[in-house]
């Protein structure tokens, strides 16, 4: 059984498919998608200024401040677009007649935009409420006056330092940014790989190989080894070129990155091994991979924001394992407690067994177990 498995996975290597998608491609992901779209890159803030006056003008003086940000203005009806297809991270609103209420001790409000909360929307709030604060405390010395309350405001900013975003760090790349895509290359990578037992049938290697006396359980038992051991190389590799090119896994711990996905990689092999089961076609099986892992990844957020999507898909999408794994980074990247993430991964792997039992169960009506 030993000798079968080395035996398997030297041939495996030889395969220039598995050595292109399974070890080159994720060191290409990590590197080009982690630098390339990440560099030079500025948050974009929608202004919606339907006051035009001297304390919406210092608000926006003070967003314009910040390190990293660019403030852009746009029109109300067009905000929701705009943050749905990204082109702004924020939007922030100023009514008609905020000064007024603010010279007149009244209660004023900013409305601050995002489809998600983020680090950009979480500063801005923070430092517009921080700004409003001050614009209140110079208000209620000014007695109403607005030329008092100017001079008083120049002299307040004088005293005070720049504030700068600094807990946005634009100049190291997040583990975000290619997850979707090592994702959905480890689906591809198993497929490649479980398709190695259609290929076995047909070279009448299978064959072979019973007929030296290995059982048939001995085989497909050796062969999903083997067919994990090889994805999760595939996650490794990523691992390691993410560690060494310092790329922020936003974790108290990066390992934890990796028992996720060795969970994930059960589920990758479980899912081909089905396909495989209920295929003789090596392109056939390449085809359905394809065909159901890429919406599942839509449907999952990982090519996009999970938000954007209206209630329905999203519903849809929290039923999927992909999500699943992003949800897991997510809690971990926000509360450092593994034990939040302990029912997503147990869900994860009774799906796998649950898709490990179809396909035994196939195989067997089959008499090929």
């Amino acid at each position: 059984m030993i000798k079968l498995i080395l035996n398997t996975i030297k041939l495996l290597m030889k395969k220039k498919s598995y050595i292109i998608i399974g070890i080159i491609l994720p060191a290409f992901i990590i590197v080009f998608f982690s630098f390339e779209f990440d560099s030079e890159c500025k948050y974009k803030v929608g202004i919606v200024d339907k006051d035009n006056s001297y304390a919406s003008n210092e608000i926006i003086k003070t967003i314009d401040d910040l390190e990293d940000i660019e403030s852009t203005t746009v029109k109300e009806k067009d905000c929701n677009l705009l943050l749905i297809t990204q082109q702004i991270e924020v939007a922030v609103i100023m009514d008609e007649g905020f000064q007024n209420k603010l010279l007149n001790s009244k209660t004023q409000d900013i409305n601050i935009k995002s489809i998600k909360n983020n680090d950009v929307q979480s500063s801005i709030s923070q430092l517009v409420n921080l700004k409003c604060d001050d614009l209140s405390m110079v208000a209620s010395l000014s007695d109403g006056d607005i030329n008092k309350f100017k001079n008083i405001n120049l002299e307040y900013n004088d005293q005070i330092a720049n504030l700068s975003l600094n807990n946005i760090n634009l100049n190291t790349p997040k583990i975000q940014n290619t997850l979707g895509l090592i994702i959905f290359t480890i689906f591809i990578v198993a497929g490649n790989i479980a398709s190695f037992l259609i290929e076995d049938e047909e070279n009448k290697t299978k064959i072979r190989i019973l007929s030296s006396g290995i059982s048939r359980w001995k085989y497909y038992m050796s062969m999903i080894f083997i067919f994990y051991i090889m994805t999760m190389l595939t996650t490794i590799i990523y691992y390691l070129v993410s560690i060494i090119l310092h790329i922020d896994f936003g974790m108290e711990k990066s390992s934890y990155f990796l028992i996720i996905m060795a969970v994930f990689n059960l589920i990758a092999i479980s899912f081909n091994l089905c396909i495989v089961s209920f295929t003789k076609s090596r392109y056939a099986s390449s085809i359905i991979n394809i065909l159901i892992v890429v919406p599942c990844c839509m449907l999952s957020g990982m090519f996009w924001d999970f938000d954007v999507m209206e209630d329905s898909l999203q519903k849809i999408g929290n039923l999927m394992p992909t999500r699943w794994v992003y949800l897991c980074i997510e809690t971990l990247q926000q509360n450092n407690d593994f034990n939040e993430i302990k029912m997503y991964l147990v869900a994860m792997m009774i799906f796998s067994i649950g898709l490990f039992v179809i396909s035994f169960s196939k195989l067997k009506i089959s008499n090929e177990l």
